[in-house]
């Protein structure tokens, strides 16, 4: 990581494929928020993982793709799934060496 932001550019190139990471905070442990958000980044054509944080109120999730996909997950994981409670959503912008391909569910931290 060389290079991080705490918010989302919109006047960058929309196209041009980006690398974030998410901390989504609040009740996001043991109530589907992974797969929930792991189906929604799929469907996005965004490429990642998603995974739990030691603290029981947190996941992090490693997004990359187009802009426009990163900005629509990043508003949509506000609410998440029904039984989830999110109390916020911080985006960071990174440079990644690293191409993901699809996107998964990590198990462990």
């Amino acid at each position: 990581m060389i290079k991080k932001s705490t918010y989302i550019d919109t006047s960058m190139n929309t196209n041009e494929i980006k690398t974030y990471r998410l901390i989504i905070k609040g009740k996001v442990q043991g109530v589907g928020f992974r797969h929930w958000f792991s189906d929604l980044a799929i469907s996005l054509g965004l490429n990642g993982y998603i995974q739990n944080k030691e603290s029981k109120d947190e996941v992090e999730a490693i997004i990359q793709g187009d802009m426009q996909s990163i900005l629509s997950i990043t508003e949509k994981a506000k609410d998440g799934p029904s039984l989830a409670l999110v109390e916020g959503v911080i985006p960071n912008s990174i440079i990644s060496n690293v191409k993901y391909s699809g996107f998964i569910v990590k198990y462990e931290t």
